[in-house]
């Protein structure tokens, strides 16, 4: 076990497969959580990252830490100061902290786990910043109170399909148009799940959104997802 930082009177450190977390004279504890399935942060490249059952929720192919992917859709995206912005899955918040430079980041997680895991992780500190809005629920429900035309800026980094099939519905897809301001830039994160198999998740992703009305899209293979124009 090493010493990884300290910061705010905590100690954190890391192995292979932990990281954990000491106040001053209180116990070592590691930073997961297990409700049903089994959530935890470990060090990828210097950087915390979220595991769900030993699956990472980030896509770190071609990027050296999980910071750099929201990075790069951010500056893909062009998000200026003026901009109102929805990250439609929160997660550890980088995606979130990454759109810092707009007026305002409104961000939706569903599970109390992750929260936790959030609240816990350093490098998601500037989360709970005055411009981020925390919604706590389910955002397939909770995108039906924002208003018509809210947001310059959509990102949906939605779970895999098997695991959260209404937030890739026309349904939903619905919504997101409905809020998007005219001329509203959308990415939508679709993944490589199935290409072996032979199933291409983003054609299909492509041809409803394309049936709503989102139009110009482009598909980025280093951040396997889809970027839109409303």
């Amino acid at each position: 076990m090493h010493l990884w930082m300290k910061k705010n009177g905590t100690e954190y450190f890391y192995d292979d497969k932990w990281i954990y977390a000491q106040k001053a004279n209180a116990e070592l504890f590691k930073l997961a959580v297990f409700d049903k399935h089994l959530y935890k942060l470990r060090l990828w490249n210097g950087i915390p990252l979220l595991e769900i059952d030993g699956v990472r929720m980030h896509l770190v192919k071609d990027f050296h830490t999980p910071l750099e992917y929201p990075k790069y859709i951010v500056k893909k995206l062009k998000i200026k100061e003026k901009d109102i912005v929805l990250d439609t899955c929160m997660g550890l918040g980088y995606t979130a902290i990454a759109c810092l430079g707009a007026k305002q980041i409104i961000t939706c997680e569903i599970n109390d786990a992750v929260y936790t895991l959030a609240t816990w992780n350093p490098i998601s500190s500037k989360l709970f910043s005055d411009k981020i809005e925390i919604v706590s629920g389910d955002i397939f429900e909770k995108i039906k109170k924002f208003d018509d035309a809210s947001f310059f800026v959509i990102l949906h980094d939605p779970p895999r399909f098997s695991h959260a099939p209404s937030l890739y519905s026309t349904s939903f897809y619905k919504e997101l148009f409905r809020v998007a301001k005219n001329g509203a830039r959308l990415f939508h994160y679709v993944g490589s799940v199935g290409k072996l198999k032979g199933r291409n998740i983003a054609d299909k992703v492509k041809k409803r959104l394309e049936e709503i009305g989102f139009k110009n899209l482009k598909y980025d293979k280093r951040a396997q997802g889809l970027f839109f124009i409303k």
